[in-house]
């Protein structure tokens, strides 16, 4: 059976403004690696992967 003596912890909401990625200053050798990865034409975590849109956008079924 369940044990039903203790209470729910209720959370807080928290503020759009604690989430938002335009608060957020990106570090400059973070920066540094994504454009390092972006010319090598590697996949960069927070933008679109073009390779994989490239992808998706095909007709995935021959036509007869």
């Amino acid at each position: 059976m369940a044990d039903f003596t203790m209470r729910w912890n209720r959370q807080g909401l928290i503020p759009a403004s604690r989430n938002s990625p335009e608060r957020r200053v990106p570090e400059p050798i973070y920066t540094a690696l994504q454009d390092s990865w972006e010319r090598q034409g590697k996949t960069v975590p927070g933008r679109p992967d073009q390779e994989w849109l490239a992808l998706m956008a095909r007709d995935h079924w021959p036509r007869g």
